[in-house]
């Protein structure tokens, strides 16, 4: 039987692509399960790692970026790092941008792209969300991947940009914005750990607002039974921070004891893209949520490859039945 009704529908497919370093990888997995199921990706909109998937996807080389990834060493990531004296960030980026030029040649522009596509950084000093729909797509994915403490950030029209992800970590509206009748949302931030959540709920002021308190009361009680997880670096982690350690001068046998600066920085951003993302959720409601379960990687383990992608393919096959029931059906 012909289903007249979804000739009368906007039928295109948007693709929200989420935040979160290392586990952004997983968003390989989502578009290659989508392509699997023949479901056609009309227009996406990215932050941060969401950026360089959806960049890397619009330019025709996704098959070589994931094939680049899975033999990534971690000697590999540490060679693309160029350490600057730390004034706005520890990370110039200037090395991993020459690794992104092998997929994305240096004269693209977003609006010549094929696939329409929106990148995400954020204003260091408003607060607010930038959305790039044109002008030069490494600079854009640049600026989208600046994980403030950790790379330096990027001047543009006046402007400090720093991660979209801090502003916009999972840009659903953006997505609908630019014209999705359906939309599939990639979060990379589903939950945290249970020691996280005692912090959060410990930072609740007297000062909040009812909703405010709310909102936080909710986090910690949706995730009142996830399991436990090791949230401590890898012995190459401390490799690196020994060294940037010593680079600095600042070397100490007690340092070992605290979590390492990457740590910090990058447990401290996962806090509040989680946070900002289950307000995201609570008013912007994609057609279909996936939701890869990533919470052992670190935002740097990019030689990791294989665990994230491992983890957007379970996410996908978990909510397998609504993806055909609610997009593929109707497109």
């Amino acid at each position: 039987m012909i289903n007249l009704f979804k000739y009368f529908r906007n039928r295109k497919v948007g693709l929200a692509l989420g935040s979160g370093g290392a586990k952004g990888i997983s968003h390989i997995s989502v578009i290659e399960y989508l392509e699997s199921l023949n479901i056609p990706i009309h227009m996406i909109a990215g932050s941060s790692a969401g950026a360089v998937v959806g960049a890397v996807y619009c330019c025709g080389t996704l098959k070589e970026f994931k094939e680049a990834l899975l033999h990534l060493e971690w000697n590999d990531m540490i060679s693309l790092f160029d350490p600057v004296f730390p004034r706005s960030g520890l990370i110039e980026g200037a090395k991993a941008l020459k690794f992104m030029k092998q997929f994305i040649p240096d004269s693209v522009t977003i609006d010549e792209l094929p696939i329409p596509l929106s990148i995400i950084a954020t204003d260091l000093y408003s607060g607010m969300p930038v959305v790039f729909r044109s002008g030069n797509l490494l600079q854009a994915i640049r600026a989208s991947g600046s994980i403030p403490g950790i790379f330096v950030p990027v001047t543009y029209e006046n402007k400090v940009l720093v991660d979209g992800g801090i502003s916009k970590p999972l840009p659903i509206d953006v997505v609908k914005n630019m014209g999705a009748g359906y939309t599939i949302a990639v979060n990379l931030h589903p939950t945290v750990s249970n020691k996280r959540i005692r912090k959060l709920i410990r930072t609740m002021s007297k000062h909040d607002t009812v909703e405010e308190k709310q909102v936080r009361l909710e986090i910690a009680k949706s995730l009142s039974n996830i399991r436990h997880y090791e949230l401590f670096s890898t012995i190459a982690d401390k490799k690196w921070f020994r060294s940037v350690e010593k680079w600095l001068g600042r070397e100490s046998p007690k340092a070992e004891k605290l979590p390492n600066i990457f740590e910090i920085i990058s447990q401290s951003v996962d806090i509040m893209e989680y946070t900002n993302t289950m307000l995201v959720l609570k008013y912007q409601k994609p057609t279909v949520l996936i939701q890869p379960d990533l919470l052992d990687l670190n935002t740097l383990d990019f030689f990791r490859a294989s665990d994230a992608l491992t983890g957007g393919f379970q996410a996908c096959e978990k909510v397998r039945g609504k993806i055909i029931r609610k997009i593929r059906y109707w497109v």
